[in-house]
């Protein structure tokens, strides 16, 4: 069966097993963890005492259980957000899982009052691994080549790029350019 927080796959088996070990804490826990692991997402780190603490009570392996339910949750949130799944849709799909209603009623309400704040964090995160902060670009007549200084991290590097690499990552980037036109004109 596809669902949509999945992005239109199946749902992963580790996932099935967890809906299982969530449905053991009361829905009320499960949202207040939810919350939790939703703070932690929007600013990291999750913030495992407060999750332990929630989970202290529960007849659950706290080590064990409590590590499983916050990847579960951590899933779920983010795959919801990532697919742009209405959180009325998410609802019904975690019921047909077996999660209990009144718990897919719990992550629905914190999807419902975080899905702003996740996704503007997804989207700064998104296709960045280091920030290029400054740049500069000489030409070294003697050598024939371009030298590139890089400012990333607060660290500079120095790239020299010979004629024929800057002549291929300028076809490159003029093919992806294209493709980009094409794809906002199919859109």
């Amino acid at each position: 069966m596809k669902f949509r927080f999945c992005g239109e796959a199946d749902c992963p088996d580790w996932v099935l097993v967890e809906i299982n070990t969530l449905s053991r804490l009361s829905s009320i826990k499960l949202k207040l963890l939810a919350q939790t692991v939703t703070q932690g997402l929007i600013n990291p780190p999750i913030d495992i005492q407060k999750a332990e603490k929630l989970f202290s009570e529960s007849k659950l392996d706290a080590d064990i259980d409590l590590k499983a339910c916050i990847a579960c949750i951590s899933y779920i949130l983010t795959s919801a957000t990532r697919f742009n799944c209405d959180s009325n849709a998410l609802q019904n799909e975690l019921q047909q899982l077996g999660l209990p209603r009144e718990h897919s009623t719990s992550l629905k309400r914190v999807i419902d009052d975080q899905v702003g704040a996740l996704t503007e964090k997804f989207r700064q995160a998104s296709l960045r691994v280091n920030a290029l902060e400054h740049f500069s670009a000489s030409v070294d007549q003697e050598l024939k080549c371009a030298i590139l200084d890089l400012k990333i991290d607060g660290e500079i590097q120095q790239v020299t790029v010979t004629p024929h690499l800057l002549n291929v990552l300028l076809e490159n980037l003029e093919e992806v350019r294209k493709t980009m036109v094409e794809l906002k004109e199919a859109s």
